[in-house]
């Protein structure tokens, strides 16, 4: 028990340095893994980032949780909301639900392929089943753990397969067995350094072109042990997005002109994930990254 104990301060400890170095010579902008500015309120202004807000933007209040015994009315009436209430061994925040909904709900009464990393107590599994509801849905569930393997009942067009979220090879595997996926749901380890190396692995191959790529419980990258890299997952999201962009920051100005008063086109260098992401949805603790293949840069048009 000491020696993990130790080994888990040893790796904070690296986690602290290698955010410091990167304070003096790389990323400036994001927090100390683990910082509690909690403990010490007077510290709250400034830890976290202001981005440009003027000062009455920044100044702190004092914000309290939702009451336990009342739940908000459009909670209340929400669809996933009423089915989580019926599973039991699961535990969710409530906001999720209002996200839930916007990101999934117009999938919901349509045929799905869906891989949700981590199944716990199966009660996500049940959940996704009961939503997304057609009669072709099928939900693959992944976990490290191997007693989650009860919950595998094929049958019902729900299968759990145990392994990593961080093994590539895993992974490989199981979207040869059942992908590509519609929806890839990230419900792990929370490890950021877990959640980077899933994204890498499925989301060019893993995920149809028209999918969505949603990861949860981001507020972990924001405590030890799950942050685990100098970088969090929404660091990655953030850089995610400059690459949404790529197209316009690696080609100046003056070409993009020129293109419009020629009417030629512009054969672009940028990275392939560039073509790759449709849109990016952030929300709290949840991001949503929607796949697409774009064929084609866009382009001025004259009216």
């Amino acid at each position: 028990m000491i020696g993990n104990l130790l080994k888990q301060l040893w790796k904070a400890l690296g986690v602290f340095i290698r955010y410091r170095l990167s304070r003096l010579f790389g990323r400036q902008r994001q927090q100390p893994p683990g910082s509690r500015p909690d403990t010490n309120p007077t510290s709250i202004p400034e830890a976290l980032p202001t981005v440009g807000l003027d000062p009455p933007y920044r100044k702190t209040i004092a914000w309290r949780t939702d009451r336990n015994d009342v739940v908000a009315s459009g909670t209340v009436s929400n669809p996933i909301y009423q089915l989580w209430r019926g599973m039991p061994q699961g535990h969710k925040w409530t906001h999720y639900f209002e996200t839930y909904q916007a990101v999934f709900g117009s999938r919901q009464n349509t045929p799905m392929r869906i891989l949700e990393i981590g199944v716990l107590q199966g009660a996500s599994l049940r959940l996704w089943k009961s939503y997304f509801h057609h009669s072709n849905t099928s939900l693959v569930g992944v976990d490290i753990k191997p007693e989650c393997a009860r919950f595998d009942a094929p049958s019902d067009g729900i299968h759990v397969r145990i392994g990593s979220q961080a093994d590539s090879e895993f992974l490989a595997r199981v979207v040869d067995e059942f992908g590509p996926f519609d929806l890839i749901i990230d419900d792990g380890s929370h490890h950021s350094t877990h959640m980077i190396k899933s994204f890498n692995c499925l989301y060019a191959a893993g995920l149809k072109d028209d999918g969505i790529y949603f990861v949860e419980d981001l507020h972990a990258n924001y405590w030890l042990p799950w942050r685990d890299s100098t970088n969090s997952f929404l660091d990655f999201c953030k850089d995610l997005l400059e690459l949404l962009h790529a197209h316009y920051w690696k080609t100046p100005l003056s070409a993009w002109s020129a293109e419009l008063q020629s009417g030629s086109s512009l054969a672009l260098e940028v990275p392939e994930i560039t073509t790759m992401i449709k849109e990016i949805r952030f929300f709290d603790s949840m991001v949503a990254i929607y796949k697409t293949r774009r064929l084609h840069a866009p382009r001025y048009i004259v009216a």
